[in-house]
């Protein structure tokens, strides 16, 4: 599933940007990088079904994975794990990080635009632009003509490249936040499964599940238990760089 391109606007700070994956979605894949990145040569179990297999999701076998994060290359991954883990962090810490890692690479979640530099801080390490600068005196025609001349002489290649970083699908943030909640609390091991749904704030109820005898469960259970499993299935996604994808 893509994610439809926006209009492309004038910033506040007059430089243009074309949004492609919304602020809140930029922020939840840096909380998921950061936890990743803190899990990072941890081992990332998936159990089998006490029932044989196969149900909701879960594997037949036991199966184990050492979490690695290979993806990303456009991002200074030692530094966001140099970082205090996220799970250590107060409300204030994080939302410094996340606000701090959507302006430093908003840029490569959106479609390549004309940048206006203000600032040599305003330079971004990026292979898909090159930089001239142009005098204030020039006509279009002109500049258009002398650009290109420099791209052919810098043997700068025209690509169809629009952006560097897209996502599997589009971010739920609701589904986001609970996911996160469980991983976190149940990594804690603090809390029973119970405890858990009505920290998350589960609809409870009970429904029956039918096999070689009736069982009676608490619907927040289950949700608690898929949760924990896709949490794993996006750790390990997004270290491969695929971001939301919580199957394997």
């Amino acid at each position: 599933m893509t994610i439809q391109s926006r209009t492309t606007l004038i910033q506040k700070d007059k430089t243009l940007s074309k949004i492609i994956i919304p602020k809140l979605s930029i922020t939840w894949f840096f909380q998921w990088l950061k936890l990743a990145l803190d899990y990072e040569g941890k081992t990332i179990e998936f159990s089998p079904s006490k029932r044989g297999g196969g149900a909701y999701g879960v594997m037949k076998n036991t199966k184990k994975y050492i979490l690695k994060v290979t993806a990303w290359k456009e991002i200074d991954l030692k530094e966001i794990k140099s970082m205090k883990p996220i799970f250590n962090m107060d409300e204030k810490e994080k939302f410094k990080y996340l606000n701090n890692m959507f302006l430093k690479y908003k840029h490569l979640f959106g479609d390549l635009t004309v940048r206006y530099i203000k600032d040599s801080k305003d330079f971004i390490d990026d292979k898909n632009y090159f930089t001239v600068q142009i005098p204030t005196s020039k006509n279009r025609v002109d500049i258009d003509i002398e650009i290109e001349k420099l791209r052919i002489a810098n043997n700068i290649k025209q690509t169809e490249k629009k952006t560097n970083i897209s996502f599997f699908k589009p971010v739920k943030k609701n589904d986001m936040r609970r996911t996160f909640e469980v991983f976190r609390l149940k990594e804690e091991g603090k809390s029973t499964n119970e405890e858990i749904a009505s920290e998350v704030k589960y609809k409870k109820g009970l429904y029956n599940m039918k096999g070689k005898t009736e069982q009676i469960q608490i619907a927040g259970v289950r949700q608690v238990q898929n949760a924990y499993l896709s949490a794993k299935k996006l750790l390990l996604n997004i270290a491969k760089g695929q971001f939301p994808k919580n199957t394997l």
